[in-house]
């Protein structure tokens, strides 16, 4: 990376790139630069900071973070193209400028939800309805699948 290059994390779901600064933190908290809007995340989940000519990813918070796949439990350096999970969040590190359909965001705006502090189960429910219905009424296509699968069995068999 040349001096003074500019490196970015893109949010390929949202079309956001997020330029890095010096430090950037990303968490659910409102003080983040990203904000993550998932109730699995830590208020300050994690932190990229630019050390001479690398950014190195840091992880803080206790859900987790993975880097390619791995979970990270030191600093790591990233490197292109360098895929950071964080939840439900895939943010992919790159040195390009990014494309005309991306949005430029700076810092996340900060709504009054990312003030919460800690989910409540009410809060859990209007982030993501899946995490609280049931197993059934989540499976239920393949339930039927497979109750029609042993209805065919059993009427070829008779």
């Amino acid at each position: 990376m040349t001096s003074g290059a500019q490196a970015w994390l893109i949010d390929q779901r949202w079309a956001k790139a997020y330029p890095l600064a010096e430090i950037t933190s990303i968490g659910r908290g409102g003080e983040s630069t990203i904000v993550l809007r998932d109730p699995a995340v830590s208020r300050r989940h994690a932190e990229i900071t630019r050390e001479g000519e690398a950014y190195v990813l840091r992880a803080m918070g206790s859900a987790g973070t993975t880097l390619n796949g791995v979970r990270v439990a030191t600093d790591c350096v990233l490197q292109e193209g360098d895929l950071i999970e964080i939840a439900f969040t895939i943010l992919r590190f790159t040195q390009l400028a990014p494309t005309g359909e991306m949005f430029v965001v700076p810092r996340d705006s900060v709504y009054s939800r990312d003030r919460i502090d800690v989910p409540t189960r009410a809060t859990l429910h209007r982030l993501h309805p899946i995490t609280l219905i049931s197993r059934w009424q989540r499976y239920w296509h393949i339930m039927l699948a497979l109750l029609l699968v042993v209805l065919v069995l059993a009427i070829c068999a008779a």
